[in-house]
């Protein structure tokens, strides 16, 4: 429960002042892992590396949000299943998708992000049948 309330508060955080970044909720070697059929898929690491993806979202939607669905203990995973929305910024189309997040811990703080365009695929990167 306790990977629960911390991934809650980076959310609250998120929402709120638009970046975890400076939450002191992620570890400085945290990774970001985008997937693999995303535009710029692959592994970044690092907090600045962290603060430089989730910039480019923000750069790619407008009004970019993320609403919760579910949350699910898996121990030190963290498994977010939520809605993506916004409005491209090139195109002006709006955008709701669902995907699922992974969120690693330890000591307190996310260690990994792993974003997934299918929720099914994060339970299943954090063991969940589903």
């Amino acid at each position: 429960q306790e990977n629960v309330d911390v991934i809650r508060r980076i959310y609250a955080v998120w929402g709120k002042e638009g970046s975890p970044v400076p939450s002191g909720l992620l570890d400085q070697q945290i990774e970001w892992v985008n997937p693999p059929d995303a535009i710029e898929r692959g592994t970044r690491a690092g907090i600045d590396a962290f603060a430089t993806a989730l910039g480019a979202v923000s750069d790619t939607f407008a009004g970019v949000g993320v609403d919760i669905d579910e949350i699910l203990d898996a121990g030190d995973r963290v498994v977010v299943l939520a809605t993506l929305h916004g409005r491209g910024r090139g195109s002006g189309a709006e955008v709701e998708r669902r995907q699922g997040y992974v969120w690693t811990l330890r000591d307190g703080k996310a260690i990994r992000f792993e974003w997934f365009n299918r929720p099914d695929d994060a339970m299943r990167a954090a063991g969940i049948h589903c």
